[in-house]
């Protein structure tokens, strides 16, 4: 327990200073981010496929481990030229494009594999890269959305609302569940979550991001809570939603590492697990958000 509580600790500080870093003038702190999310995306796709790996579908783990990279290449190149809402649909080509690219390096590689073999290798890396890489990379979107927005710091905002519902579903749940247990919520895919922890999850997302409007309000930022007609009930809804689909997100991967016959998805961080064993809520919560933002900005 201690132990889980000292990493646990870590992880906090480390994605705190990566969110104020964004303060940093010139832009120079967004770029830093950028950074810490690609390290997490390129760290949870190659845990991915090695779930993939052991689930016996076959991948390509180095296209897979390099497939962030070339999402965040072209999301630079494109940021300037597109609206926010259209980002996520040049990345879906790319995506396209990234599995032509595996078909020739598998053909390549394998030249005493069959056609249908390769194909079905670089169909599977491709699948690898759209969980979790491209949903992460929805992340450096949000964190160069004052570019479209018009408001310095507007992107802070919603990266630390991202964190925030994050941080706050995974306490009340864990807090609320071990208080009042109770029934399975899915026994078969995550035997200790209960549905107390659930509904406790739900309402830890919900104040979560209250405290995020609260911090808005109170600072600079309020300037988005007016141009875009923002109130609490706004924060409220959107941290009850989130905390919903990040825990369906937590699922998703307990189904995958039941399907692996594994327990974690790696050992990066004692008493935790994994990358994706950290991420795996926040993978759908960027999503969610985005999808928020792109509606904010319409």
């Amino acid at each position: 327990m201690k132990q889980r509580t000292i990493t646990g600790f870590f992880i906090l500080l480390v994605t705190a200073l990566a969110i104020v870093g964004k303060l940093l003038p010139h832009n120079i702190g967004d770029y830093i981010f950028d950074v810490f999310v690609l390290i997490i995306a390129i760290i949870a796709a190659s845990e991915m496929s090695n779930i993939m790996n052991k689930k016996g579908t076959k991948v390509n783990s180095s296209m897979t481990m390099i497939f962030p990279l070339f999402a965040y290449i072209l999301l630079i190149f494109i940021l300037d030229y597109l609206d926010f809402a259209l980002l996520v649909s040049v990345e879906i080509l790319g995506l396209f494009i990234y599995f032509a690219i595996t078909f020739i390096v598998e053909l390549i590689k394998n030249k005493d594999y069959g056609a249908k073999d390769n194909l079905s290798t670089a169909l599977n890396t491709t699948i690898s890269c759209l969980y979790p890489s491209l949903f992460l990379i929805l992340m450096c979107c949000i964190n160069h959305s004052d570019i479209y927005a018009g408001i310095p710091h507007f992107s802070i905002a919603f990266v630390v609302l991202i964190f925030a519902i994050t941080y706050t579903t995974d306490v009340m749940a864990y807090l609320v569940g071990r208080t009042f247990k109770g029934p399975k919520m899915a026994p078969r895919i995550s035997p200790n979550k209960t549905i107390s922890g659930g509904i406790g999850g739900l309402f830890g997302g919900a104040i979560g991001a209250l405290l995020v409007y609260l911090l808005i309000s109170n600072t600079s930022l309020q300037t988005i809570l007016n141009m875009y007609d923002l109130s609490w009930w706004h924060f409220g809804l959107i941290g009850l939603i989130g905390s919903a689909i990040g825990q369906a997100g937590d699922l998703f991967e307990s189904s995958l590492k039941r399907q692996a016959n594994i327990k974690d998805s790696g050992n990066l961080f004692p008493g935790h697990g994994g990358m994706l064993d950290r991420i795996d809520s926040t993978i759908w919560e960027t999503v969610f958000i985005y999808v928020i933002i792109a509606v904010i900005l319409l």
